[in-house]
């Protein structure tokens, strides 16, 4: 009896190390495989110390900074001091870009160096904030200024708002393009956009908006 309890005892122990390395391993593996979470903050106010100052601050418990002040990226310098800078808190970043014509260097080499230099870092280009909501807010500068029905308004919008991303391609080629938005997502990526962030505001649902965008992105295949 006790030999047979003690045998016992030894395979149950057996298949509990068993079950444990597995599971251990089970979860090391998912938690690798899993994609990155970002959670960060815009710096769109201010001034270049007052930038690297917002890093300093949130360096400890963020993992993304979005350069959203469009005196920085057009000033070569003022862009590469502050991109060093984020680079060296450990920060993944987005950098916005405004109209081309407005640059005195060359922005898309700019874009090829930074990707070569800051690597998975650099997650890429902002371009035209919230063309979306600019379209349902009746802006001045909305893509559809007029339209006979829906279809013709989606169609207007999604070729308009691409052939402004498409046409800048020179510009940004082979990074990835960000916007932020609080409604029609799914014509955002149908446009082109890689990456369509989820404004939350007002007193909109926050459950709607992420539902409405992730839906778009995964039904699109895009992020």
């Amino acid at each position: 009896m006790r030999r047979r309890a003690l045998a016992l005892t030894i395979t149950l122990v057996s298949i509990i190390s068993v079950s444990l390395f597995v599971a251990i391993e089970w979860f090391n593996n998912e938690r690798q495989s899993s994609p990155e979470f970002f959670v960060g903050v815009e710096f769109a106010y201010g001034d270049v110390s007052d930038c690297k100052d917002l890093v300093d601050q949130v360096k400890n418990y963020t993992n993304l900074f979005v350069v959203g002040l469009p005196e920085i990226s057009l000033n070569q310098t003022l862009l590469n001091s502050t991109c060093d800078y984020i680079y060296e808190a450990g920060l993944s970043f987005i950098v916005l870009f405004v109209a081309p014509i407005k640059y005195n260097y060359n922005p898309c080499l700019w874009i090829i160096q930074a990707s070569q230099k800051y690597r998975d870092k650099f997650l890429g280009a902002y371009r035209i904030d919230e063309p979306g909501g600019l379209q349902l807010d009746n802006s001045t500068f909305r893509f559809v200024q007029e339209a006979k029905n829906y279809t013709i308004a989606a169609e207007t919008y999604v070729k308009s708002l691409n052939d402004h991303l498409v046409m800048e391609q020179w510009l940004y080629s082979g990074v990835r393009m960000f916007t932020a938005d609080y409604g029609l997502y799914w014509f955002d990526y149908k446009a082109g956009y890689n990456t369509v962030l989820a404004e939350f505001g007002w007193n909109h649902s926050r459950t709607l908006n992420v539902a409405l965008c992730r839906g778009a992105a995964i039904v699109q295949n895009k992020d």
